[in-house]
């Protein structure tokens, strides 16, 4: 039995009281009840969901061993991260297959991963750290193969066969993201028709908001229907950008997630890949993923942006949940399962629970 004290709860949706959290040894929440006294931790929350993770520190999803992914699963859930997709980048169709495979083979061994997270090579004007060679017109056959681990895809809806492919996703029962696209109004408005559901790091990799063009970033601001991603390490979008998003969109509607890459991996050493003003990039420049874990981009959005702690942890728990339609991560109640974090007063997580393990002391 593992019991947790705090000053303040929230559940994935509403900031509580005190309370005590009781968790069983099966790993499942028993009881919440009020709490009159010291309490341990300031809030406990449910544990992170990070929607678009390509890898971390020297481990890179597309292309790491059965043992390599579980590393990297553990040192995510060491920062909070109990639940994540694994995010592939343009390559050949046939190299992001087997990316895909390798990653399914690993999934049974990791309590982490919840997904795949296929992010392009249907890309379209802003390809931004994309290798262009591999940037391609939608597949559909290859998309109708996609098995069913991959959750969320993204595409460009100026892409040649984009609103086939998007029917398709959709059909198949695939969240798809508009990302590294530069649409105009009547290509954005059939992406959405036909199933889109988010934009890919909003602001980043696409055309943004001015007062006489139309561009995906207003699109993404003023459609109610799009949940919007946000890298929040503070290089990819500044604070008032954020607080734009956040007020725009509200916390239900916007979706925290770390786009961190394996920046100490061999191909990025390979590829001049290096952190340069707190972000890694290609060796022109560009920016190229973040190193920033999700718990941070939290702290980050309500240290810097004005956004109420509520809503930062509602970006990162609930709304990446519910966007996959996962009841079963990104919320607390009873009967649920333990993915927990217990946080500071500043929002720093200093124990996790990840289903029947805790992986903090």
């Amino acid at each position: 039995m593992n019991i947790l004290t705090t000053e303040q709860f929230f559940d994935g949706e509403t900031l509580h009281g005190a309370r005590i959290i009781e968790v069983d040894d099966n790993g499942i929440v028993s009881s919440i009840a009020p709490f009159d006294g010291v309490a341990e931790y300031a809030y406990v929350v449910p544990g992170f969901v990070d929607v678009q993770m390509n890898g971390f520190d020297k481990w890179d999803v597309a292309g790491s061993s059965v043992e390599e992914m579980v590393a990297l699963d553990e040192a995510l859930a060491n920062h909070g991260t109990t639940s994540w997709l694994a995010t592939i980048v343009s390559g050949p169709l046939t190299k992001m297959s087997e990316s895909i495979s390798q990653i399914i083979a690993a999934m049974p061994h990791m309590r982490g991963c919840i997904g795949i997270h296929v992010e392009g090579p249907f890309l379209g004007q802003s390809p931004g750290a994309h290798d262009t060679r591999f940037i391609i017109d939608a597949d559909i056959e290859w998309l109708q193969q996609l098995p069913p681990e991959v959750r969320l895809v993204t595409i460009a809806a100026e892409n040649r066969n984009a609103k086939e492919a998007i029917a398709t996703l959709t059909t198949q029962g695939i969240v798809v993201s508009l990302g590294h696209s530069q649409p105009n109004e009547e290509q954005c408005v059939d992406a959405v028709h036909n199933g889109a559901k988010m934009v890919t790091h909003l602001f980043n990799g696409m055309s943004g908001v001015h007062h006489r063009n139309y561009g995906l970033a207003l699109e993404a601001l003023t459609n109610e229907k799009l949940y919007a991603g946000v890298i929040a390490d503070m290089v990819h979008v500044q604070p008032s950008a954020i607080s734009l998003a956040f007020a725009a969109k509200s916390a239900s509607r916007v979706c925290l997630v770390s786009d961190s890459i394996a920046w100490d991996a061999p191909w990025a050493l390979s590829h001049g890949v290096r952190i340069a003003d707190g972000a890694p990039r290609l060796a022109d420049g560009t920016l190229a993923g973040s190193c920033t874990p999700l718990a941070h981009c939290v702290r980050n959005v309500a240290a810097c942006c004005n956004v109420a702690p509520e809503d930062a942890l509602r970006a990162a728990t609930s709304s990446p949940a519910r966007l996959l339609n996962m009841a079963s991560v990104g919320h607390l109640q009873v009967g649920h399962q333990a993915d927990i974090n217990g946080l500071d007063s500043s929002l720093r997580v200093v124990k996790t629970l990840r289903r029947l393990q805790s992986v903090r002391a």
